[in-house]
């Protein structure tokens, strides 16, 4: 059987996000304190890994990209949240600190 090149490249980088997944989500998980949102943050990162994939010289190389990655992701999701509408009813106000 022939192994296309492509192939061969998507086979090594799920080998290496597989190797890191369990960091990347430890980073997600405890950046976001969510559980749903660090499982937002991993997909879209994941996917955007997938449209770019590059060729690395050691897991060390892609370990640093994939987390900078994931690091642009969760700060996506933290503003999300950040600027969702408010749960406030019409003419409430939240409590001065």
């Amino acid at each position: 059987m022939l192994i296309s090149k492509n192939q061969e490249n998507r086979a090594e980088f799920e080998g290496r996000y597989s190797r890191c997944r369990s960091s990347l989500y430890f980073l997600a998980r405890g950046a976001l304190g969510s559980v749903g949102e660090a499982e937002q943050a991993m997909e879209n990162c994941y996917r955007k890994a997938c449209r770019q994939p590059k060729r690395f010289t050691s897991d060390g190389d892609f370990g640093s990209w994939i987390i900078r990655m994931l690091i642009n992701e969760i700060v996506l999701v933290a503003n999300q949240r950040r600027f969702e509408p408010s749960e406030l009813s019409e003419g409430e106000y939240p409590e001065a600190r």
